[in-house]
């Protein structure tokens, strides 16, 4: 029998796999292309990227009963299924393999400078296959509890430096002009990763036709959340020492330790909730990604998959150098998102829409 979760754990899920690591170092990113128009470029993207998960939603809505695998064998046929599973499967693995890696250099830079690098990385991985080996139900259980606990946890400590945010860090604005802020934007849209869940999740859901629903609420969320992050650093830090902070989001709250004195090193604090926040997203590209291959393969137990898999991902995960390596090396997730967020819901959209049309 098939696992199903409700509508508000769905939302949950989607909050818990979205939030990463990343997040912390989005600030960095986002300064390197548009210099002091940074705190825009957030609030512009949740709205591009809304059309897109509408788009997603809106596809897979129309076939609540079945997954990417079984409305695109019944849309585009057999072979054209197998090459649009296996896009979306290297897409699921690399961006498992990246977010490893990320939460690997942030361990290793905050809390456990001495211990090998490849000591962390397995078990980081070991950890969230575990999780993505238990199934839907408990992984999406476990999200609610670790969104409910982390998050507040996260809020609390930006708004403690909130006194230290100059807005003079926020002019002039637009100095360049609107575009080069819309077209980061527009790219930015890759960045809902995760959203690309729903295109299997769908048949798991007790109200399949509240996918949107779910979706929304839980990308909203999460976009609040990135844009007090980036915000809060850009206002703090400035944009000229936000271009040479690895992780600006980890050193804003260290600032938070004179709001907060009666409790030291409450930097060391945030960044250990971050890490058990950050767990559901790989447990959940490795549950995904477990299932679709399972579904390519005919397979009725795929769970355990997500083992299975860890070496290919352990590999990817260790080839970038350093962690100024690390982008460069994945730079194909951020075009690839693209395709599998609005690319191929696009096409199976409109062949859907023909295909109504004919009959």
């Amino acid at each position: 029998m098939r696992e199903r979760i409700g509508t508000n754990e769905a939302t949950f899920l989607i909050v818990a796999a979205l939030i990463e690591v990343g997040t912390l170092k989005g600030a960095r990113n986002i300064v390197e292309k548009v210099g002091v128009d940074t705190w825009l470029v957030s609030p512009l993207e949740t709205i591009f990227s809304l059309g897109a998960i509408y788009l997603l939603t809106g596809l897979v809505m129309k076939f609540p009963d079945l997954d990417l695998v079984g409305f695109s064998r019944r849309l585009v046929g057999k072979w054209l299924t197998w090459l649009l599973g296996l896009i979306v499967l290297v897409y699921w693995v690399g961006l498992t393999a990246e977010v490893g890696r990320v939460t690997t250099d942030t361990i290793k830079s905050s809390l456990l400078s001495h211990t090998p690098d490849a000591v962390v990385l397995s078990s980081y991985l070991l950890v969230a296959a575990y999780l993505a080996g238990k199934g839907l139900e408990p992984l999406a259980r476990a999200s609610i509890i670790i969104v409910i606990f982390t998050l507040p946890i996260t809020l609390l400590l930006f708004a403690l430096v909130i006194p230290r945010i100059h807005l003079d860090n926020f002019l002039p604005i637009l100095p360049h002009g609107p575009w080069p802020v819309i077209k980061l934007a527009l790219w930015r849209i890759s960045n809902a990763e995760e959203m690309s869940l729903f295109l299997i999740l769908v048949p798991f859901l007790k109200e399949p036709r509240q996918a949107w629903r779910a979706a929304s609420y839980g990308f909203l969320t999460v976009m609040a959340v990135v844009i007090t992050i980036i915000t809060t650093c850009q206002g703090v830090l400035g944009v000229d020492q936000l271009k040479y902070t690895l992780i600006p989001g980890l050193t804003v709250t260290q600032l938070a330790e004179f709001a907060g004195a009666f409790i030291e090193r409450i930097s060391l604090i945030f960044i250990s909730v971050w890490i058990i926040l950050v767990f559901p997203t790989a447990s959940a590209l490795l549950w995904a990604s477990s299932y679709l291959l399972g579904r390519l393969l005919n397979l009725k137990d795929y769970k355990m998959l997500a083992f299975y898999q860890l070496p290919v991902v352990y590999y990817l995960a260790w080839r970038p150098g350093n962690p100024f390596e690390v982008k460069r090396f994945f730079f194909f997730l951020q075009p690839l998102g693209l395709v599998v967020l609005v690319g191929i819901p696009s096409l199976l959209y409109l062949v859907a829409l023909f295909r109504c049309r004919a009959r």
